[in-house]
C-alpha cells in the first residue's frame, strides 16, 4: 500500500527528465501548462452551461461583452495547450515513447480541431449580436447544420482530444516522471467533461492536474 501511495503522489527521483532542463526551460514548461488550463477555466467560468444552442445564443445576445471575453480566453488557451502537450511528451517519452508520441499527435490534432471550432463559434457570436438575425432561429439553423467540413472538424476535435488525453495519461503514468495522481486527474477530467457534462468543474480538475505537473517540473 505504501508503494502505491508513493507512486500516486510522488514522481520517481531518478525518472525526472526535467532535472536535465535549464531553469529557464523548467519555468517556461511550468508556465505553459498552467496558462493553458487557467485560460480555459476562465472561459468556462464566464459563460453558463446551456443544453440548447438557441438558449445559448439568446444569452450571448444579452451578454455579448462577457461572451466575447470568454471566447478570447478560450482562443488564447490553444497555443498554451499545444505547448502543454509537448511538455507531456518530453516528460513521458523516455519510458513510454510509443504512448507518449501517439498521445501527443492525437492531442495536437484534437487541439487543431478545437481551434477550428473556436473560429466557427467566434463567427456565431458575431451573428448572435447582429440585430438582423434572431438568436433562436440562428441556433436552430446551427443545430441542423451537417456539412462535410463540419463533420471533419468535429472528427479532428473530439476523438483527437479524447484518445490523445487517454494515451497521454497512460504515458505519464507509465513514465513515473510525474506523480501517478496527475494521470488520474486527467482521466477524471474526461469523465467529468464528456460523461457528466460539467465543463467548469472538469477544467478546474484539469488545472489542478496541470498545476501538479508544473510543481513537479519546477522541483526537479
Amino acid at each position: 500500500m505504501s508503494t502505491f501511495v508513493t507512486t500516486l503522489f510522488q514522481a520517481e527521483a531518478d525518472e525526472r527528465p526535467a532535472a536535465t532542463w535549464s531553469p529557464l526551460a523548467r519555468g517556461a514548461a511550468a508556465a505553459t501548462v498552467i496558462a493553458g488550463a487557467t485560460c480555459q477555466v476562465i472561459a468556462f467560468a464566464l459563460v453558463p452551461s446551456f443544453d440548447e444552442t438557441p438558449e445559448r445564443l439568446e444569452w450571448v445576445a444579452d451578454h455579448y461583452a462577457r461572451a466575447q471575453v470568454s471566447k478570447v480566453f478560450d482562443s488564447i488557451a490553444i497555443p498554451f495547450l499545444v505547448g502543454a502537450a509537448i511538455v507531456y511528451l518530453l516528460l513521458a517519452r523516455h519510458r513510454a515513447p510509443r504512448l507518449a508520441w501517439a498521445g501527443a499527435i492525437l492531442l495536437v490534432t484534437g487541439l487543431i480541431g478545437l481551434a477550428m471550432v473556436n473560429g466557427a463559434e467566434t463567427l456565431t457570436l458575431g451573428l448572435a449580436d447582429d440585430a438582423r438575425f434572431d438568436p433562436a432561429t440562428l441556433g436552430d439553423a446551427i443545430d441542423d447544420m451537417s456539412t462535410p467540413s463540419l463533420i471533419a472538424m468535429l472528427l479532428m476535435f473530439l476523438p483527437g482530444v479524447l484518445f490523445g488525453l487517454i494515451l497521454t495519461s497512460a504515458a505519464l503514468w507509465r513514465s513515473r516522471a510525474v506523480p501517478a495522481g496527475v494521470a488520474i486527474l486527467f482521466l477524471l477530467f474526461i469523465v467529468t467533461d464528456i460523461a457528466l457534462q460539467q465543463g467548469l468543474l472538469a477544467h478546474v480538475i484539469a488545472l489542478v492536474g496541470a498545476g501538479w505537473v508544473a510543481v513537479t517540473v519546477l522541483r526537479s
